[in-house]
């Protein structure tokens, strides 16, 4: 019996056969260099057919004898581990396991993520948290190139440890160091005490410990990582607020709060782009951001120009500060301005103002044509349960419908939908088929139809599109039998949903159609009960 031979059983899953051949092989061939694959292989044999124990005395052979073969001897660590875990021994498991991830040649094999990823999870439920971090600390960098998944969860749970439950800036540092940062890209993560990377991920994890845990531990954490950061990195705007609001932790100061912030702020020349950033600091307080940014913002806001104000707008808008953004707004000068940017100007003051206002801009417009979409998109936008903004939008369609630019099959749906929205049905579903917009403007009609309390009409329109195929079709069907429950006709209702649990078995219509009928309590026989749910 040759190794082949014995490797194609295991294949077929003929696990005593395999094991014969290959226990055969290892008396015949006791020198060759496939002997630990040969008693590794043995032992998953054993492991297959249930015979545990003989499996773990096989794996044992493959570390005791071939310890330096590394994939073979972690292998067989693995898998001896899985049979103690099998066996409902996980002190065995642990330390079995244990022993291969703390292997430097071990821990770099594929199976060792897995016993990793068991073991912090292990330790963790036993309350060992300093073991638990050593595990994800292995993980992270064992992993940092190979299984990039485990490395990230592995960086969290090692970061959460040494920041929030045990706090300890000389071992995190080398941690970051060693797992190639907190991002494992390992970019310049040599120094990471005069790293801002470093100190930014610490503080914000600081910051952010979990709404339960309690205020003591939030205050110990705060106060440790504040003071070994330190009063440095002035030049870092962000990083500062997070030390500022990390010291507020335990201070409850809102005046020093506001004190180092102050302090902060003045440390580089007042610009527009300052005064913003601190607006968006002081957002916790409303009313002490619109004080900040009446009194800091004056000096830039009178030389501003029209593009100047508008991007200034919408970064205000983007704060919430929507008085601010507002005023601004109105200091915008429409003279000079193309029609497309006035659009663009009325757009942001739809946003603030009535429609009397929004108008007043689009009558600014020269191309008359422009102005009449631009009115049309506004009054479009905003129809919904807004009947008399549909008959304005409808007032619109005239000027566009002459124009090459806008009219269209698009035109002529909007046109449809708003007839349809204002209840003139029949007006509607000519628009539709004069649109032909497919499959939606078929199902515009029948809609009117139905509205119309046309059902045979609409069952007839929508029976064309079940011949379209795909979604289309089972969509059509379902909507056969919709129709017949808006009519009041239960009994073609039934027929028609059993229809689609036959035609359409594998679809979400017919999922819908098996619980309505269920509902129904209608009894379901063959192909209509599995029917997918």
């Amino acid at each position: 019996m040759n190794l082949e031979d014995a490797d194609k059983l295991y294949k077929k899953r003929d696990y005593k056969g395999a094991y014969a051949a290959y226990k055969a092989y290892s008396f015949e061939f006791v020198k060759s260099k496939a002997l630990p694959y040969v008693l590794l292989r043995m032992g998953r044999c054993l492991h297959m057919i249930d015979k545990r124990h003989a499996a773990i005395k096989a794996y044992q052979d493959v570390v005791d004898y071939f310890p330096d073969d590394v994939s073979y001897a972690a292998g067989a660590l693995f898998y001896m581990g899985q049979c103690h875990q099998q066996n409902g021994d996980t002190a065995k498991q642990n330390a079995v396991w244990a022993k291969m991830v703390k292997d430097d040649d071990y821990v770099a094999q594929p199976n060792s993520g897995t016993a990793l990823t068991y073991l912090g999870g292990a330790m963790q439920k036993l309350g060992k948290f300093e073991e638990a971090a050593e595990y994800h600390w292995r993980t992270a960098v064992a992993f940092s190139k190979t299984n990039h998944q485990a490395a990230a969860a592995a960086r969290n749970a090692v970061l959460a440890h040494y920041v929030t439950r045990s706090q300890n800036n000389d071992k995190l540092q080398k941690f970051y160091v060693e797992a190639g940062g907190f991002d494992g890209r390992g970019q310049k993560t040599d120094k990471p005490n005069e790293d801002n990377r470093y100190w930014s991920t610490v503080l914000n994890t600081s910051l952010r410990m979990p709404a339960g845990a309690e205020l003591e531990k939030k205050e110990k954490a705060a106060r440790y990582w504040s003071a070994k950061m330190g009063d440095r990195f002035t030049d870092n705007d962000d990083l500062r607020k997070q030390w500022i609001d990390l010291q507020n932790v335990y201070e409850k100061d809102s005046k020093s709060w506001l004190a180092g912030m102050e302090k902060q702020y003045k440390l580089q020349p007042a610009t527009l782009a300052r005064v913003l950033k601190w607006s968006g600091y002081y957002g916790v307080d409303p009313k002490m951001r619109s004080n900040f940014f009446a009194s800091q913002s004056k000096a830039f806001l009178g030389g501003l120009k029209n593009p100047e104000k508008m991007a200034l707008m919408n970064q205000l808008r983007s704060l919430r500060m929507n008085e601010e953004s507002r005023t601004v707004m109105r200091s915008v000068s429409i003279q000079g301005m193309n029609d497309e940017e006035i659009l663009k100007l009325t757009n942001f003051a739809a946003l603030y103002e009535p429609e009397d206002f929004v108008l007043r801009y689009f009558a600014k417009m020269k191309d008359k044509t422009f102005a009449a979409k631009s009115r049309f998109d506004y009054y479009n936008a905003r129809t919904h349960r807004n009947r008399p903004f549909m008959e304005k939008a409808l007032q619109e369609m005239p000027i566009l419908q002459k124009s090459p630019k806008y009219a269209g099959q698009a035109l002529g749906m909007s046109q449809a939908v708003l007839l349809q929205g204002l209840g003139r049905y029949d007006e509607a579903i000519k628009a539709y088929r004069v649109a032909n917009k497919q499959p939606q403007s078929t199902w515009g009609v029948t809609d009117c139809m139905v509205a119309l309390k046309q059902y045979s009409e609409a069952v007839k329109t929508v029976q064309g599109l079940e011949s379209v195929g795909g979604s289309t079709a089972s969509s059509a069907s379902l909507k056969i039998a919709d129709i017949y429950r808006i009519s009041g006709n239960k009994g073609k209702e039934v027929q028609q949903l059993r229809m689609v649990l036959r035609r359409y078995p594998k679809s979400g219509e017919s999922s819908e159609a098996h619980n309505r009928l269920e509902r129904y309590g209608v009894a379901l026989t063959g192909g209509e009960a599995e029917a997918e749910e």
